[in-house]
């Protein structure tokens, strides 16, 4: 096997093995916690049930205001134990959750890590076969051509790992809010488009409890980049938006890549898609944009925070990214970016989106 070879198939096969590295749980002590609050149930609403036996008696016994206090004080503990169990119930439901989540995510990456062998199996046996074409002069070009399908099938499976393992990741985090209670945000908070200086600084770069993948609390992994330098008054590159404004992107990159993002209006959303015309998701709309300006961006969403941070939403240009913990969307002026919904369209900047954690603004070009 050539050098060459050996580095397709490796990266190939490191990616899914990755991604499983990364969904790799304990299936039994997530059973064995979903059975303990089962348990626990049982035992705490034989409590509440005894206890509200127990006041009924003593209402048929007594009077006066001393058991009228002891009834209040055993109504009260009743609540508190049935809020014990409504907790509980909730907890089992997200484990329950998380492990199908798991599980599932495991079997799609398998299946695409078999798909990617499979591939990597039938370029080999092709590859084999091209010692006998002739003229010999021809086999250099073949075998090359076999090795940029092989790059072009990896590419798109690995792809399709990395949204699988985006999402999974996605709906452990959801699951983990839902149980902190971080969903009650109000009205005014999750509508706002302020970002403090401070969220941008790189002091602010330490995850609260999440880590890389996202989580609980704290910012998401957030790099540590240089803020991007607003350019010049009079300097840009002209982009025309479909409602007729004139708008400067910073640099011919971002100008080039905003041009193609709004090319691609009306495709429909496809998971893990990076086919232009055809479907596309998120990250597959902005990094196919920037491929065809002549930058290459990371595949997934969360790997986009790329080159220099924008410190807030007045400041942003044409180019720039909007990044959530599992979306992203390009920012092409006006108070305006396209996104990968169903399908690829215009909306207005915003810093919510559907519960996902807000990681930031960049700019890719720096």
């Amino acid at each position: 096997m050539t050098a060459e070879v050996e580095q397709v198939v490796r990266g190939g096969l490191d990616t899914t093995n990755q991604f499983a590295a990364k969904l790799k749980h304990d299936p039994g002590a997530l059973h064995g916690a979903r059975d303990g609050h089962v348990a626990l149930q049982t035992s705490v609403g034989q409590v509440r049930d005894q206890a509200g036996v127990q006041r009924s008696q003593l209402a048929d016994s007594a009077s006066g205001y001393t058991a009228d206090r002891a009834a209040a004080t055993s109504q009260g503990l009743e609540k508190e134990i049935q809020d014990l169990l409504d907790e509980s119930a909730e907890i089992e439901k997200a484990v329950a959750a998380a492990a199908e989540t798991l599980h599932v995510g495991e079997i799609r990456n398998d299946q695409l890590r078999d798909q990617i062998v499979r591939e990597i199996a039938a370029s080999m046996k092709a590859l084999k076969a091209v010692n006998g074409i002739q003229p010999p002069e021809s086999r250099a070009a073949a075998a090359r051509q076999i090795l940029l399908q092989l790059q072009t099938k990896i590419g798109q499976l690995t792809g399709q790992a990395a949204t699988f393992s985006e999402q999974t990741i996605n709906q452990l985090t959801s699951l983990g809010r839902q149980l902190a209670g971080s969903d009650s945000t109000t009205t005014s908070a999750a509508s706002s488009t302020h970002v403090p200086q401070s969220f941008n600084s790189n002091g602010a770069h330490a995850g609260g409890g999440g880590g890389s993948d996202g989580g609980g609390g704290g910012f998401v992994g957030k790099p540590r980049l240089p803020v991007a330098i607003p350019p010049q008054p009079g300097t840009g590159v002209d982009i025309n938006l479909p409602g007729g404004r004139t708008v400067k992107a910073p640099n011919e990159t971002a100008a080039k890549a905003v041009r193609a993002a709004l090319s691609q209006l009306g495709v429909p959303y496809v998971w893990g898609g990076t086919a232009r015309g055809q479907g596309l998701d998120c990250s597959g709309l902005t990094m196919t944009s920037y491929q065809d300006a002549g930058l290459q961006l990371p595949r997934t969403a969360r790997q986009q925070t790329v080159g220099a941070e924008v410190p807030s939403i007045d400041q942003l240009l044409p180019g720039d990214l909007v990044v959530w913990s599992g979306h992203v969307a390009m920012v092409i002026g006006d108070g305006q970016m396209v996104e990968a919904g169903d399908p690829v369209q215009v909306s207005k900047i915003r810093t919510t989106n559907a519960g996902q954690q807000f990681i930031g603004f960049y700019r890719p070009t720096g």
